[in-house]
């Protein structure tokens, strides 16, 4: 079993929805988990008219809510690729072939979170974007300080 399926709860069947029966302050709440055309098939399946239009105004909400989101993080990714840092290239004397060092950067969970944010938003993995950050930050600081940074 994955991460990601240990720390998502497991929704309920969509067979197993009857609107009808959950009090109506809550429908959105149950309905929000599931996709756009599971909630069409539960909202479909309330019988009475009067229920099934109000159904169908929560179903709506939740569509725009998540189009309006979508859209954000397009606008955001397409920002984040217009005006970001350059990523590092390597140079000709770079060459894969040669051997690499890996570093390891223990990060909170927050922390963790941010960094994936920043690379969704510029369209990257977060281990490319933190790779990117330090190599980076590394030439920078090199940059700033040339007598200090001399290569052993």
């Amino acid at each position: 079993m994955e991460d990601d399926e240990l720390a998502r709860p497991s929704l309920p069947s969509i067979e197993r929805i009857e609107l009808e029966r959950v009090p109506r302050q809550l429908w959105k709440q149950t309905l929000a988990p599931y996709h756009r055309s599971l909630r069409t098939v539960v909202v479909r399946q309330v019988s009475d008219s009067a229920l099934r239009e109000i159904a169908w105004q929560v179903a709506e909400e939740l569509d725009r809510e998540e189009s309006t989101r979508t859209i954000s993080l397009q606008r955001e990714q397409a920002a984040g690729r217009r005006h970001g840092a350059p990523l590092p290239m390597p140079g000709a004397d770079h060459g894969a072939v040669r051997r690499t060092v890996q570093i390891n950067t223990r990060l909170r969970a927050d922390d963790h979170a941010r960094l994936r944010r920043a690379a969704d938003a510029v369209g990257l993995r977060p281990t490319t974007l933190a790779r990117a950050l330090v190599l980076n930050g590394v030439a920078m600081i090199l940059r700033d300080h040339p007598d200090r940074g001399a290569e052993s």
